[in-house]
C-alpha cells in the first residue's frame, strides 16, 4: 500500500511461535461453503504495526458520548484532552498550536475530511476493499488501519466484499458511503466541545454536510487520472464499467492493459 501511494500504517515485525498453536475455523480444500467447515491448528503469531497514533473515530465516539451524557465530572475535559492529543500527533503540521480550541477543531474537521476522502479514493484507485470500515477501523489520522478482512478486487464487481460477514454496506464501491458515516460520527463526537460556541458549531455542521461533495470531487479526479483524461466524463465511466461487468475482466489487469494501449 505504501508503494502504491496509499496512506497506511506500516508493518514492523512478525513473531511466530515455534511451540504454541491456536485452533481456528477454516475451509476444507475445494470447499465452496460460505462459512468455514472445519477447525485447523496454526502457530500463534503476533504482527506489530506502527503509525503516528492509533486513535480511531470509535474512540472519539466513546469519549464524545460520555461528554454528552455527562457520565462523570471530567468527561468533557477528557474528550478535549484526547482531541488535542490527536491534533498534536497527527495534525501538528497544519494546525497552529497557538489557536483557540474551537478554531483547532474546525481546522481538524476540514483536514480530516480531506484526508479521509482522499484515502477512500485511493483505495478504489488500487482496487482495495477494507471489508469492515466501521468507526473502530477508521484512523482519525486518515490512513489505512485495519488489515483484518481486507482484499483486492480481482474479478471486477462493485459489490466485492472480502469478508463473508461484511455485508454490502462495506463493499468495494460503498466505501465512500461508509467513510461519510464515519465522518458524521467524528463530527458528532466533537460537538460537545463546541456547545458554548454556536457559530463554530454551525461551521462544523457545514463542514460535515460538505463531505459528500468533497469525496465526489476526489473520486472524479481519481477516475479522470486513472483513465488518462483531462476532465472527468461520467457517461464514459458508466459505459466502461458496464462493459467491465459484462466481460468479467480483472480490475487491475484491465487498467494496466488500458495504460499500455495508450502507447500505440
Amino acid at each position: 500500500m505504501q508503494a502504491l501511494g496509499v496512506p497506511t500504517s506500516r508493518s514492523l515485525s512478525l513473531y511466530v511461535s515455534k511451540t504454541e498453536t491456536v485452533n481456528r475455523q477454516w475451509y476444507s480444500e475445494g470447499s465452496r461453503s460460505q462459512n468455514p467447515d472445519r477447525v485447523i491448528a496454526e502457530p500463534v503469531a503476533i504482527s506489530t504495526r506502527v503509525a503516528p497514533s492509533f486513535i480511531r473515530v470509535g474512540q472519539l465516539e466513546l469519549f464524545g458520548r460520555r461528554a454528552r451524557k455527562e457520565e462523570h465530572p471530567e468527561a468533557l475535559k477528557e474528550l478535549e484532552m484526547l482531541v488535542l492529543h490527536l491534533i498534536d500527533r497527527e495534525y501538528a503540521d497544519v494546525i497552529d498550536s497557538q489557536l483557540e480550541t474551537e478554531e483547532k477543531l474546525l481546522l481538524l474537521a476540514q483536514a480530516f475530511r480531506d484526508r479521509l476522502s482522499s484515502l477512500v479514493a485511493n483505495w478504489i484507485r488500487v482496487g482495495y476493499c477494507q471489508g469492515n470500515f466501521n468507526s473502530d477501523n477508521c484512523a482519525v489520522g486518515g490512513f489505512t488501519l485495519d488489515y483484518g478482512p481486507f482484499g483486492f478486487c480481482e474479478l471486477f464487481n462493485p459489490r466485492f466484499q472480502p469478508w463473508t460477514g461484511g455485508g454490502l454496506h462495506f463493499s468495494f464501491y460503498n466505501q465512500p458511503v461508509a467513510a461519510e458515516a464515519n465522518f458524521h460520527m467524528f463530527c458528532s463526537a466533537l460537538k460537545p466541545l463546541l456547545a458554548s460556541h454556536p457559530t463554530a458549531l454551525q461551521q462544523l455542521d457545514e463542514i460535515q454536510v460538505g463531505f459528500a461533495q468533497t469525496i465526489q470531487a476526489k473520486m472524479e479526479q481519481m477516475w479522470a487520472s486513472k483513465l488518462g483524461l483531462e476532465h472527468f466524463d461520467g457517461a464514459l465511466l458508466d459505459e466502461l464499467q458496464t462493459l467491465m461487468l459484462e466481460t468479467a475482466v480483472d480490475y487491475t489487469i484491465f487498467f494496466r492493459e488500458l495504460g499500455d494501449s495508450r502507447r500505440y
